[in-house]
């Protein structure tokens, strides 16, 4: 099992329509996770894109495992905090090995691409999920 970290970037100019480069991306969630070696890119991609969409429902049925305890709870955080669902246009990075492979939501699967360079937003940290909890008091 290999460490994976994967970030997931909304696209703050062109959701629902293909990422371009020079789209303004915002880091919105990054997640852990120890993962096969051999993991294809393009399939773990579409597995965060399905854990950020399906309904929880779903995810609880499978808690009993270890793998769908972490699902499961990942699926959750991402729904407190309020972020909406991942859609074309929406980019996912995921760094393995001291890798990293840039993956664009497409209308029918992941597209590679260069690393964007208009990028905002900061990794998954217990300050971020801080500043979350202190914006949502003011509301």
């Amino acid at each position: 099992m290999t460490l994976h970290v994967i970030a997931v970037y909304h696209n703050t100019e062109s959701r629902f329509l293909p990422y371009e480069p020079g789209h303004a991306l915002t880091q919105v969630i990054s997640y852990w996770r120890r993962l096969p070696a051999f993991a294809k890119a393009e399939r773990t991609a579409s597995w965060i894109y399905g854990l950020f969409n399906v309904d929880l429902d779903q995810l609880q049925t499978c808690r009993e495992t270890l793998s769908g305890e972490a699902d499961f709870l990942i699926a959750c955080t991402y729904r407190l905090l309020r972020l909406r669902s991942m859609s074309t246009g929406d980019v996912i990075a995921i760094t393995a090995n001291e890798r990293t492979t840039w993956l664009a939501c497409e209308f029918g699967g992941w597209r590679r691409i260069d690393p964007p360079n208009n990028i905002t937003g900061e990794p998954f940290t217990a300050g971020t999920i801080h500043q979350h909890l202190r914006r949502d008091r003011r509301a």
